[in-house]
């Protein structure tokens, strides 16, 4: 029987020929005994494939399909945008596909579970083919920083408080070390700070110092579209392959690290900073006095061109970057001033300075305004990105060659339209699943639309749950368009008798009921014990919400989603001023182009929640998409979702 020996402390597994040559653990020093020990399982190895000796598994048709098309377009400095369903290995794919090309890869991520998978699969990759390719995990300092006082800033103001910090020689970490001793080849945030900690260095340098030679570098989005953060950890993406996975939301991500807010309470404290260092804040009186003139009860859009014409005449100059050019000194001071007084070296006038630059430099003609009133009573005005082409396309045209893929791009011509990508090519991928084990039917009996949304609509729709749900054994998913939606619906369906039970104990035709939690550490705790309850002989319900915690980026195997209802369409709020103002820049830049992005955005959304069910090949699950309006936009449904036909259910069930 193999065994390993397990580092108690960082969780590294040592060899039992390390554990013999040295009983400390390689990368945190943690003595190691032998009830350290674990029993490693034998891998199953496969034969590997020719072509693709750095596959690590036994490949699927489709996956040497997805390998071949980066391989000659990728490969060749072209663009591909590619929809695969989750659980389709696409990272793997990515991985074994790009790695031997020879150019150094960004590859873009969304979550710390993303990363994790990336990494894994590196490490997997090396261990089977003997390779050495090297991974490092670029991260904010709030993950990587060993000083609390740069830990919990915002990445602008933690970049200059460690400047300060070194400075004056606060901070026991180093930036520089010689990287002669031994140092993992995959290097995650835990691993990083392991290091950091043994070594006496900084992780977040450490992982910078690294990733310049490193074979592949994991980032988050911000890195990437962000230019400020680009430039100043000098993340080149000339003659680099980029990878952007989980890429249907690119669009919103990228609009939202270009757009940017004032607001009168970070007004107020710059005004303290200025009188702590004696500098004039009549400009601050002038700038909250323009907040009150524009913020009524109703909220406020106008042109992000009429925003940098009034800015210019409350602060009386010609060009805003004049005014901030001005006061750049004056935020080294400040910060100069915390450091003394032992503060967090946080700069709220830093921040007004880089919402007037962003005003000034930007196309205002791409962006819209928000003047409004906080929950807390702050007037603010949010400067608005319309257009996520601003931030996508110059990046992907300085790449060497990119990958975009998720499992929810359909209409996929139409997301290349929208990020203005007109040399790419796309492809969808058929699922990796037996077609038979997915069955998907539409109930259109039923609607959320607004008009049509009674007490009598929401019983109807329980009731057609309820007479469905028997049929499907152990977990069950069930997502609603918004919170106040689903806990008035789960109100109607306890008074009418559709669920049952006592507040802390609910069920619904046998299943135990579980609510999505509000926050993530009440939400990890509901899912911990509905993915237990799957696996009873009643099963399991979870209630959540479109776009919500369950509905994207977590992973349902199994007897955890035998089967996922859509209670209606999830479409944005029409009112929503930010929601209007996109529809409509983009219906001025081609007819229609609003409106019909407006139902794709909701149709990702469905298309994504449907995601969380089958993740492997021999998965099954039932999809019921309640609503008559799919039927309508079936088109707009993943194809890897209607691979084995779509039904439509009777208005009448036995």
């Amino acid at each position: 029987m193999p065994y390993a020996f397990l580092c108690p402390k960082c969780g590294i597994a040592h060899s039992i020929k390390e554990y013999t040559d040295n009983n400390f653990c390689r990368v945190c020093g943690k003595f190691l005994s032998y009830r350290n020990r674990i029993v490693v399982k034998k891998r199953k190895r496969y034969e590997k494939n020719l072509e693709w000796p750095l596959f690590p598994y036994k490949p699927y048709t489709q996956q040497l399909e997805f390998m071949k098309d980066i391989k000659a377009i990728v490969g060749n400095q072209g663009i591909l945008i590619a929809e695969a369903c989750n659980g389709f290995g696409k990272t793997v794919s990515a991985l074994a596909s790009l790695l031997p090309i020879g150019h150094k890869i960004v590859y873009v991520t969304r979550t710390h579970e993303q990363v994790r998978q990336v990494l894994l699969e590196v490490e997997r990759i090396n261990h089977n083919s003997e390779s050495t390719f090297s991974a490092v995990n670029l991260a904010s300092r709030q993950h990587l920083c060993l000083n609390e006082k740069c830990r919990n800033l915002s990445a602008l103001d933690a970049s200059e408080a460690c400047r300060l910090l070194n400075k004056a020689k606060q901070c026991q970490y180093k930036k520089e070390s010689g990287l002669s001793s031994f140092i993992p080849n995959v290097l995650s945030i835990q691993k990083l700070r392991s290091q950091g900690r043994v070594r006496n260095v900084c992780p977040y340098f450490l992982a910078r110092r690294v990733a310049e030679n490193c074979t592949l570098i994991v980032a988050p989005y911000q890195y990437i579209f962000n230019e400020k953060i680009r430039s100043s950890i000098k993340l080149e993406l000339n003659n680099r392959i980029l990878v952007f996975d989980e890429a249907h939301n690119a669009d919103k991500i990228s609009q939202d690290v270009l757009s940017d807010t004032l607001s009168e309470r970070s007004l107020n404290i710059a005004k303290k900073e200025l009188e702590k260092v004696r500098v004039s804040n009549i400009f601050i009186d002038d700038l909250e006095a323009y907040l009150r003139r524009k913020v009524s009860k109703k909220i406020v859009t106008e042109s992000g061109f009429k925003l940098h014409e009034e800015l210019k005449d409350v602060l009386k100059v010609n060009k805003l970057t004049s005014f901030t050019d001005s006061l750049s000194d004056v935020v080294d001071k400040i910060r100069n001033y915390k450091v003394d007084m032992e503060d967090y070296p946080a700069c709220y006038l830093n921040g007004i300075l880089n919402f007037l630059s962003l005003v000034e430099s930007s196309p205002s003609n791409s962006y819209v305004a928000i003047f409004k009133r906080t929950f807390y009573g702050f007037n603010i005005v949010e400067y608005r990105c319309l257009d996520p082409s601003l931030a996508v396309k110059p990046i992907i045209e300085e790449a060497y060659g990119s990958l975009i893929m998720s499992g929810t791009l359909s209409p996929i011509q139409f997301f290349t339209e929208i990020l203005e990508l007109e040399k790419a090519q796309t492809r969808t991928y058929t699922a990796i699943a037996n077609p038979e084990n997915i069955h998907t039917i539409i109930d259109a009996s039923v609607t959320t639309r607004f008009s049509e949304r009674t007490e009598k609509m929401i019983q109807r729709f329980g009731e057609r749950l309820s007479q469905l749900i028997v049929k499907i054994p152990n977990g069950v998913l069930i997502f609603f368009p918004q919170r106040k939606f689903m806990l008035d619906s789960l109100k109607v369906w306890r008074k009418v008798g559709i669920i049952i039970g006592s507040e802390a104990y609910l069920t619904l035709k046998g299943k135990n009921v579980f609510i999505e939690g509000a926050k993530a550490d009440e939400n990890r705790r509901v899912v911990e014990k509905y993915k237990k309850s799957t696996k009873s002989e009643n099963g399991a319900v979870l209630c959540g919400v479109f776009r919500g915690r369950n509905a994207e980026g977590s992973n349902f195997p199994y007897e955890e989603a035998r089967g996922i209802f859509l209670i209606g369409v999830p479409y944005a709020n029409y009112s929503d001023p930010v929601m209007r103002a996109q529809i409509q820049y983009l219906n001025e830049k081609k007819n229609g182009m609003g409106d019909k992005w407006y139902t794709m955005d909701a149709f990702r959304a469905a298309n994504q929640a449907m995601g969380r069910g089958i993740r492997h090949r021999d998965d099954w699950c039932n999809f019921i998409l309640m609503d008559k309006r799919y039927q309508k936009h079936k088109h707009l449904i993943s194809k890897w979702i209607l691979s084995n036909s779509l039904q439509k259910i009777p208005n009448e069930l036995s």
